[in-house]
């Protein structure tokens, strides 16, 4: 009983230190929202935004109607239909020829994909090839963007002196699988990104949200672009990092009604959705995706466990629940990881009662970083709309 109250101690602490480090990274951190800014801005850069699609029918056309409702004086959007086996290059191409998109909307149709390159990159490179603007944006075909946020977001960039500016989105939770699972994903990124160090230009870490990447074009192409990025599936982190690696600064905020996005639908599609970067995300190392099992179950699974498993121990024996400590310890444990979740579930407007499905969704990604690392060593390399991807050789 001893080392299972030296364990639940340790656990406890861990909670305590997690819940500090997410405070200081957070305090402070900006927030964009509508109507924030109205200062004129001193320029207005020629922005060329570029979007990815594949398979995205359903919510293509209201990416496209937003992206064309942009209250910004100098934009152009460039999508690229990447082999898509549905109706997104039709969808795209009626767009295309409707009178409020002459002069802003392009659509290139990719056919194949050449060896070495991964899918969503490669069309992004088609896309970023054939821009003239200032600045570029890479975002994706299933978010819906408010009319300000090029304003506020240039506004933010020039602010910050920022090379590159990413934002968050807002989510729209259409299933119950993916508030389990993504808020405890956002907890973990908060945890190996804390925001603070990202953007502090004196520290390595680095972080971008794939959905809003705003990058400066002649820093872009000075490195490389995404012919550098050839073979990562997670390009929106490579793509922070290779800007922080060679000096230039980066900057991410989070927003507010500024734009949205349905990431998954259902837990299959969020394992899929998950298990594509997993492994990558690690480094491709067996190890680290080991002693993540282990660091997420003694965290995440340890103490709900064995609360439930004293609890019920106690009932039987009709003891006082009060007079065991490894319970209590194990019921503080509980308390202290809710109270440290809460401000992502908050952030994300999830139900506060989901804090007792942590230890599901903890189960959950073990799974997708298990079966990521399993199919990309041992099998065909993860699925994801119709391709497989496997570590580069």
């Amino acid at each position: 009983m001893l080392l299972l109250e030296i364990l639940l101690g340790t656990v406890f602490i861990g909670w305590v230190a997690l819940g500090v480090l997410n405070y200081w990274s957070t305090r402070g951190a900006t927030v964009l929202q509508p109507d924030q800014d109205t200062t004129p801005l001193p320029c207005t850069p020629g922005i060329s935004i570029i979007v990815a699609a594949r398979n995205e029918e359903k919510a293509l056309s209201a990416t496209l109607e937003s992206l064309l409702k942009l209250d910004y004086p100098d934009y152009e959007v460039v999508l690229v239909d990447d082999e898509s086996t549905d109706r997104t290059g039709l969808i795209a191409d009626e767009w295309a020829r409707r009178p409020e998109s002459a002069g802003k909307l392009k659509v290139i149709h990719n056919r194949e994909l050449p060896a070495g390159w991964r899918g969503k990159v490669h069309a992004l490179h088609l896309a970023a090839m054939t821009v003239g603007g200032e600045w570029i944006l890479a975002t994706d075909s299933y978010l819906v963007f408010h009319p300000a946020i090029l304003h506020l977001a240039v506004s933010c960039a020039l602010r910050k002196e920022a090379h590159l500016l990413s934002l968050f989105p807002e989510v729209e939770f259409g299933s119950f699988a993916v508030r389990v699972v993504l808020p405890a994903f956002a907890l973990l990124l908060s945890v190996l990104f804390p925001l603070r160090l990202v953007n502090d230009p004196k520290s390595s870490r680095a972080l971008a949200a794939g959905g809003f990447i705003l990058m400066r074009r002649d820093d872009f192409e000075a490195l490389g672009g995404y012919a550098r990025l050839r073979d990562v599936v997670i390009e929106d982190l490579g793509l922070a990092k290779m800007f922080k690696k060679s000096g230039r600064r980066i900057y991410v905020a989070f927003t507010r009604g500024l734009f949205c996005t349905r990431m998954y639908h259902g837990w299959r599609e969020t394992w899929e959705g998950l298990s594509r970067s997993a492994f990558e995300g690690v480094g491709f190392s067996v190890v680290r995706v080991l002693a993540a099992t282990l660091v997420g179950i003694a965290l995440a699974v340890f103490p709900w466990a064995s609360a439930l498993a004293l609890g019920l121990r106690d009932a039987w024996l009709g003891a006082a629940w009060t007079a065991d400590p490894a319970l209590l310890l194990a019921l503080a444990t509980c308390i202290v990881s809710s109270v440290v979740y809460l401000p992502c579930l908050t952030l994300l407007r999830v139900s506060p009662l989901y804090v007792f499905t942590l230890p599901l969704a903890c189960i959950f990604y073990l799974g997708v970083a298990l079966n990521s690392t399993w199919v990309s060593i041992m099998g065909r390399g993860v699925p994801w709309k119709g391709r497989h991807y496997r570590p580069p050789a």
